[in-house]
């Protein structure tokens, strides 16, 4: 029987390239998205419409879900790229809705939805423990990792959840747009010399929510080829 998976972030970068491994898999999914010809292109056969700017309208999306599902993928994110002083009011908040309120709120409406040994992933970074140059996002990130923590007690052992914590990765908001001497010079700080790609996470998110996965929960797992060590 194929599976079914909730999924954030699914248009683009490792999202999309996650989605792509399941449906090889032969398995159903059902994206979050803001416009249904997102889900079209997708090739979705069914959706959920909310933005993730708007928790409480996330949480009601996904509440009104009449199905049972798998697993629940959060790979939804934004960055301001910028210091907390010279970040509005305004960018931190809805930053903090998108990457943080939003997660938390669509995890608290679809638990009941997935099946006894499904799982919940949830997407955090590097920069929840290096830190760096965007202190929003960073903190952000620091509360994926507290709350995995603190809801994976309430929910096990029937679910799992699991933190992926990516290094830089190619062909996504970290990559595109950036200069190539800058990215040359973080991409030579990184023991393994390179960057990750969308693939590799992708393959670890599958794994995970196989039974590579079966016995983690509360935890996050680092994929940054060695430019954090903790």
């Amino acid at each position: 029987m194929s599976r079914v998976h909730i999924i954030s972030g699914a248009t683009s970068g490792i999202g999309a390239a996650i989605i792509e491994h399941l449906y090889s898999a032969g398995d159903e999914v059902i994206p979050i998205v803001r416009k249904e010809s997102d889900a079209i292109k997708i090739g979705a056969k069914r959706h959920i419409l909310c933005d993730f700017e708007r928790p409480e309208h996330v949480r009601a999306a996904c509440e009104d879900l009449d199905v049972e599902i798998d697993s629940f993928i959060n790979a939804a994110g934004i960055a301001i790229g910028k210091p907390i002083w010279d970040t509005s009011q305004c960018e931190a908040m809805n930053l903090l809705h998108i990457n943080l309120m939003s997660p938390m709120f669509a995890c608290g409406a679809l638990y009941q939805k997935i099946r006894v040994g499904g799982a919940i992933i949830l997407f955090s970074s590097q920069s929840a423990y290096r830190g760096g140059w965007d202190d929003v996002y960073n903190a952000s990130k620091g509360g994926i990792n507290t709350f995995i923590k603190s809801f994976s007690t309430k929910v096990a052992p029937n679910i799992r959840v699991i933190g992926i914590a990516p290094g830089i990765t190619e062909n996504t908001r970290m990559t595109l747009g950036r200069r190539a001497d800058d990215l040359g010079r973080l991409r030579n700080s990184i023991p393994m010399k390179r960057f990750a790609n969308v693939d590799e996470v992708a393959q670890l998110t599958l794994a995970l929510l196989g039974s590579a996965g079966a016995y983690m929960t509360g935890n996050v797992v680092d994929i940054n080829g060695g430019n954090y060590l903790r």
